[in-house]
């Protein structure tokens, strides 16, 4: 109750309240059998749902903004990702790490060695110098989501967005991704998000393993 400002037993039954009306209602099994709620649609087949979150994880500098490009151009064609089909759909790439000339040099080249002719279904937010920790950028990412009707969303690089967060600490990772959830419910869309492997050699480790900070990235 200290940790709340809440001194008094009344107070206290109040807040709990409070907290109740943000909760959705307990359902039984049988009125969501009858509902029969449908699974997402997929916009990578056999990997991620919309409304979902897709992690990417490599060594640094091996191409994972590269990678996250190429994804986002298949994407908003609608052709396949590395031989998986895809559903087309507008997306948003987050740029928050190289200057806006750069970053277009980049995604052209990859748009000429996809054979894409038009790229009008990829928008592109260019954030370079004003970072700042996810729960600052969330409410602002799920407005510009709203207003484009966008199906995916790719934040480049992930740790340009964690804030004050220590990548070791698993509760501030947990905060970090439940930041992401809220982008997902509010919004619809996916999240795409991509991470750095830990230094030394990998291959003795599982894949959820080879991720740098937290178990919790992996999990």
């Amino acid at each position: 109750a200290g940790r709340s400002g809440i001194d008094t037993w009344e107070g206290w039954v109040d807040w709990l309240e409070t907290k109740n009306d943000e909760l959705p209602e307990i359902e039984s099994f049988d009125e969501i059998e009858l509902q029969d709620p449908k699974l997402a649609p997929e916009l990578i087949e056999g990997i991620l749902r919309q409304g979902h979150k897709m992690l990417i994880s490599g060594d640094s500098k091996s191409g994972k903004s590269f990678l996250q490009i190429n994804l986002a151009l298949c994407l908003q064609a609608g052709i396949p990702w590395l031989d998986y089909p895809t559903k087309k759909c507008s997306v948003l790439y987050v740029n928050f790490e190289i200057d806006k000339a750069s970053f277009h040099n980049r995604v052209r080249a990859v748009k000429e060695e996809l054979g894409i002719e038009s790229a009008s279904n990829l928008d592109v937010w260019n954030l370079r110098g004003r970072s700042a920790g996810i729960e600052d950028l969330a409410p602002k990412i799920i407005h510009k989501i709203k207003e484009k009707n966008y199906g995916a969303v790719i934040l480049d690089p992930i740790y340009k967005v964690l804030g004050n967060r220590d990548e070791n600490s698993a509760g501030d990772i947990i905060s970090f991704f439940n930041f992401l959830d809220q982008i997902g419910v509010q919004s619809g869309c996916s999240i795409i998000v991509a991470h750095h492997f830990s230094k030394g050699q990998q291959g003795q480790k599982t894949n959820h393993d080879r991720m740098s900070g937290s178990g919790v990235f992996g999990r």
